[in-house]
């Protein structure tokens, strides 16, 4: 069967980064579907105008088309819905993601183009859908889908999670046809878990995947890592699981994993304050992780447990000062616009701000969300309709809509400036990391950043050529280097040092566009235009290299 799994993000979502860019799920889905023998297109329309989706819809004439709904694009996926209806009628169209699992009843009562809706985990839900479409089956048969029969609702039988993670296919092994994906980009963020050990009641995590935690295994998580870098060329990744470090044991194998395979990546991702110890931190440092991201949500342990959180500020603080000491940077998430927070209760976030030191975080207010025990609530206790997402428009609607919020918002903001310019690492701090880590390349990375920061090149540099020397097999020294080289107009010590990167991670796109930059701007539009048509090999759409194969005088052809 002919399949198009489809994306389009709300208008303001397409100028952002992430936003914009394909849900993780939907390349599993694709992996799977292609294993199984379907053709499938996966298109990413968040840039997409609707008359192009239309001809698209027309030049591709899929018998199916899955679209991803989150709240923020449920009015776009509903249009993409239509769309692809008035184009075919007789495709079947099917929603899946976070707003359709949570909403299914009403997304099928109130638009006649969904046909189903696929609730929960989809991968093998979508395919045993597929193969009924394909037979003529009732799609109300198949566990895990809800489906409109005639004038009628159907939920078909619940369908159990899937046990082992391990035995879907890599998204990055073999991707496949796609439309306005960047692939690496969209590469560079992992899930190597699902589910989450918390309930926090504006979270809709535990609902979508069911309870408890399901785990990839370290030797899936590594074998995914190097394929990524050896056939992308990617080096730096997120993880994107809810806590990462969920389960101790795991994280430190698939540390030692990476460290003993020497991959040399760089690496950010998502915790808990009380699913961390400074062991672990140790243990993910040495590994290449310079970020993890904590959600503190408040510094109030009133407003903490009215959000479920389950932990206090003394965690916060605790995680905060290990992950420090581990040298790793820390980002936070914070919520304000919680029932009953009021100035007290803001001016103790303020000063756990002040205290942790984060180097940066986000401050959202508290909104609805379906399946959230926070939306739950208040429709029991009717503050709110049931039907509040069919009814209004908007990303997503406030808790509170009072004066406090926007003032609250702003204050958490000044405090986080603020605490960004303490959070600068001091020579004695990466002094004490060494003792505590030992020899970290993220450490000396870290300080070349700071180095440079102030002014002092030469120690930049001092520490980037050590690096090298410490570890030739590592990209991130030479990348480092080659970057400073180039910012001081040392343009053929810059060169060499991205022909030594690209000799390493011989798919790494942006060594091939630098190494284009630097020998167009010395006059070599042969070499040039080599790089540049390197480049367009691992990328033909890549905008850096299109421009500069101009500039050097060469087409994408030759």
């Amino acid at each position: 069967m002919k399949i198009l799994l489809a994306y389009k993000c709300h208008p303001q979502g397409a100028k952002d980064p992430f936003t914009s860019l394909l849900p993780v799920g939907l390349l599993s889905l694709s992996a799977v579907l292609r294993e199984a023998g379907h053709r499938v297109i996966l298109a990413n329309l968040s840039r997409t105008s609707w008359s192009e989706v239309r001809h698209l819809l027309q030049r591709l004439s899929p018998e199916l088309v899955g679209v991803s709904q989150f709240t923020h694009n449920r009015s776009e996926s509903v249009r993409l819905a239509a769309l692809a209806k008035e184009v075919d009628p007789a495709c079947c169209v099917v929603f899946g993601g976070p707003h359709a699992t949570h909403s299914w009843r009403e997304q099928l009562e109130r638009h006649r183009e969904v046909d189903a809706i696929v609730l929960g985990e989809g991968e093998q839900t979508l395919l045993e859908l597929v193969q009924a479409r394909s037979e003529g089956r009732p799609l109300s048969q198949v566990a895990g889908v809800a489906c409109r029969e005639g004038n009628d609702v159907a939920l078909g039988p619940a369908r159990a999670a899937v046990a082992e993670l391990d035995r879907l296919p890599l998204p990055g092994a073999d991707p496949g046809e796609t439309i306005g994906v960047d692939l690496r980009r969209q590469l560079e963020f992992v899930i190597t878990s699902r589910g989450c050990p918390a309930s926090c009641l504006f979270c809709s995590s535990p609902l979508f995947w069911g309870r408890g935690v399901r785990f990839r295994s370290p030797a899936s998580v590594v074998q995914e890592l190097r394929l990524l870098k050896e056939r992308f060329g990617l080096i730096y990744f997120s993880f994107r699981d809810d806590t990462f470090t969920a389960n101790r044991a795991r994280v430190l194998e698939i540390c030692r994993l990476i460290e003993e395979q020497r991959l040399h990546i760089l690496w950010n991702c998502q915790s808990r304050v009380n699913a961390v110890d400074q062991e672990m931190l140790v243990a993910m440092k040495r590994a290449g992780c310079e970020c993890i991201q904590f959600g503190v949500e408040s510094g109030s342990p009133e407003m903490l447990k009215a959000l479920g959180k389950k932990i206090l500020p003394a965690d916060v603080e605790r995680a905060a000062a290990a992950a420090r000491k581990a040298g790793i940077n820390l980002s936070v998430y914070l919520i304000t616009g919680i029932p009953g927070e009021t100035d007290e209760d803001l001016q103790q976030t303020v000063r756990l701000i002040d205290r942790i030191r984060p180097q940066d975080g986000q401050v959202s207010p508290l909104v609805y969300y379906p399946g959230t025990e926070l939306l739950h609530g208040a429709v029991r206790r009717r503050e709110v309709p049931a039907q509040l997402f069919e009814e209004k428009e908007g990303e997503g609607f406030l808790v509170r809509r009072d004066p406090f919020v926007e003032c609250s918002r702003q204050s958490m903001m000044k405090a986080l400036q603020k605490a960004g310019k303490k959070a600068r690492f001091t020579r004695a701090d990466f002094a004490a990391q060494r003792e505590l880590v030992g020899y970290s390349f993220v450490t000396e990375l870290l300080q070349a950043e700071a180095l440079e920061q102030d002014g002092d090149w030469e120690g930049a540099v001092r520490i980037c050529r050590a690096m090298t020397r410490q570890e030739p097999d590592n990209p991130w020294g030479w990348l480092q280097l080659a970057g400073l080289q180039e910012r001081a107009d040392d343009l053929a010590g810059a060169a060499r040092s991205y022909r030594q990167l690209a000799q390493l991670v011989p798919n790494h796109l942006p060594a091939y566009v630098a190494l284009g930059e630097l020998t167009l701007a010395q006059g070599d539009r042969a070499a040039a235009a080599r790089h540049y048509q390197r480049a367009l090999e691992l990328d033909p759409a890549d905008e850096a290299a299109l421009e500069g194969a101009a500039q050097a005088g060469v087409g994408r052809g030759k």
